[in-house]
């Protein structure tokens, strides 16, 4: 079903989690874990928290005023009961609120809050102390709140003191901006791809119908809510199902099967690296289904599940039902792969659940097995990025293809059976483990090394995170590829150590954008332009492989 074709949902992610409260008002929504004890709110907590939470912002004037939009709200939190009740509070509030990453540096997340404007920041009590410098060194933010177990003046109990659990007098519309989640451009530099309540709704309301979920589902969620993924394609869909949603703090094969154990998950969205991850732990794979019974509900996504690996996971876990859904920052859901298609169709990544089109060079839809630009339109896509116009790269004018079709940005093809093909990436973006790696932001770091002349980033194949970083460098003192190089030293700079330059990397930007190797080039291929030809340094280590994604 397409979203033009689905029925009546909710309008607003208010809307959405009141109306499962009222269907389930006893039942577990979330449940998590601090220092090792369980924290757990009904749907009726839920919601009421959230009410508590938006009265409270509107007592404070941050909410929506009559006219316009409230004002701008941050959250930076790992997994936590707390995020849900900012995340519906701010949305009953009429406040956008800004996700921050807790795995960007505090030079990167200073950049998120200053690009929204945020003036209140909802951060975890584990990180409360670098919230307090980000505070001292803003020109926007006045405030910060504590939440996930914070105590004193700043904690969320003191801010929601006195604050009515009452539906707040705010007149939310489905299409005010609702929510920013961050991304980047090819530059690197971080692009806040904002959506209203209407694009989110329908995005977690046509996954709910999609993925295969049972009523009785318990689901794990190992994303961080502050990805598109664990926040709108998880947690919402989730709520959207009345289902209880277990939230896990950080990720590893132990936990997670702790999590099966302890609290009966029976539903999961993984990366393939964490697939992989748990298979290489026989421990961790055997708790997790045993004797047919613990996960019955795997729903893949972030990155195309090689067919080994499919195959592995099936053949290790029989009976496991395997979903796999993709989609964008942009768009959320575009396509899934029902369970029953897993060995007959492993190479797709599903069929359209909103309106698509494989389209050629100029925008026009092609026919069905031609190759081409997938693109889609509809009331799921993105509202536009804030600050379109800071750090260059791709803007929402660059992705419009005319006719109301948004660009992917993905080339592939839609078969006879209607299911879609990715072939590869128009863009260069690396896709490691479900985290998109940049490869400007790896280059601008390699630059600052005394000896590096030029280089290409790209990605190459990997067996456990389906692909990672790599580089080609030319060295000073080296036949240079043409022109000189952003940072580049004089040609007397000492060629560096392969591990050496690596490390050097990792300690200028989060070590997992490391390159895991580096080779020394004379010449970098470049086109009749001057262009540096990564496809072409790319192709050779793709070579034999079943897909180029």
């Amino acid at each position: 079903m397409t979203a033009r074709e689905f029925g009546d949902f909710p309008q607003t992610f208010g809307a959405l989690l009141r109306e499962s409260a009222a269907r389930h008002p006893e039942k577990a929504a979330v449940v998590g874990y601090r220092g090792g004890v369980r924290q757990a709110l009904s749907y009726g907590a839920l919601d009421r928290a959230a009410d508590r939470l938006a009265n409270a912002l509107r007592r404070e004037g941050y909410a929506k005023p009559a006219a316009g939009p409230g004002r701008w709200l941050a959250i930076l939190s790992p997994n936590d009961v707390d995020y849900p009740a900012v995340h519906f509070g701010a949305a009953r509030a009429g406040s956008p609120l800004a996700h921050v990453s807790v795995r960007a540096n505090e030079a990167g997340r200073a950049e998120m809050l200053e690009r929204v404007g945020a003036e209140l920041l909802f951060v975890h009590a584990g990180l409360a102390e670098e919230a307090r410098a980000l505070l001292a060194a803003s020109a926007t933010l006045r405030k910060i709140v504590v939440i996930g177990g914070g105590d004193g003046p700043e904690s969320l109990d003191a801010f929601i003191a006195g604050a009515p659990d009452t539906e707040p007098a705010v007149a939310v519309s489905p299409d005010d901006p609702a929510s920013v989640t961050f991304s980047s451009g090819s530059t690197g530099a971080p692009k806040g791809v904002l959506v209203s309540h209407r694009n989110r709704t329908l995005a977690s309301c046509l996954g709910a119908q999609a993925f295969e979920l049972a009523g009785d589902d318990v689901m794990g969620c190992t994303t961080p809510l502050f990805h598109v993924a664990g926040l709108f394609m998880w947690l919402q869909i989730g709520i959207r199902r009345g289902l209880t949603v277990v939230l896990l703090e950080k990720w590893a094969p132990d936990l997670f099967a702790d999590a099966v154990e302890r609290d009966g998950v029976t539903a999961a969205f993984l990366v393939p690296a964490q697939v992989t991850a748990l298979l290489d732990d026989p421990a961790a794979a055997a708790r997790v289904r045993k004797n047919g019974g613990g996960l019955r509900h795997l729903n893949i996504s972030g990155a195309p599940m090689p067919s080994g690996l499919l195959d592995r996971a099936l053949s290790a876990w029989p009976g496991l039902e395997i979903v796999e859904h993709y989609g964008q920052s942009e768009s959320c859901p575009l396509a899934y792969r029902p369970a029953a298609f897993a060995r007959l169709k492993p190479m797709s990544a599903g069929r359209p659940c909103v309106e698509m089109a494989v389209l050629d060079g100029s925008g026009k839809p092609l026919p069905a097995g031609e190759t081409g630009e997938v693109a889609s339109r509809g009331a799921h896509t993105l509202l536009g990025y804030i600050g379109d116009d800071i750090g260059g790269g791709a803007g929402l004018a660059d992705l419009q293809a005319g006719d109301g079709w948004l660009r992917t940005g993905d080339i592939g093809r839609i078969d006879q059976d209607g299911f879609l093909h990715l072939i590869d990436r128009s863009k260069d973006v690396i896709v490691s483990g479900g985290e998109n790696i940049f490869p400007a932001e790896v280059e601008r770091a390699l630059y600052r090394h005394p000896a590096v002349r030029e280089c290409a980033v790209f990605g190459v194949p990997d067996d456990r995170w389906g692909e990672v970083p790599a580089a080609h460098v030319v060295a000073n003192g080296t036949a240079a590829g043409g022109g000189d190089a952003p940072g580049a030293a004089p040609d007397s700079a000492e060629p560096p150590d392969e591990a050496a330059l690596i490390e050097f990397v990792a300690s200028q930007i989060p070590r997992y954008k490391r390159p895991r190797f580096v080779k020394f080039v004379e010449t970098l291929p470049r086109t009749a332009i001057g262009k540096i030809r990564k496809n072409t340094i790319r192709a050779e280590y793709w070579k034999g492989r079943d897909r180029a994604i």
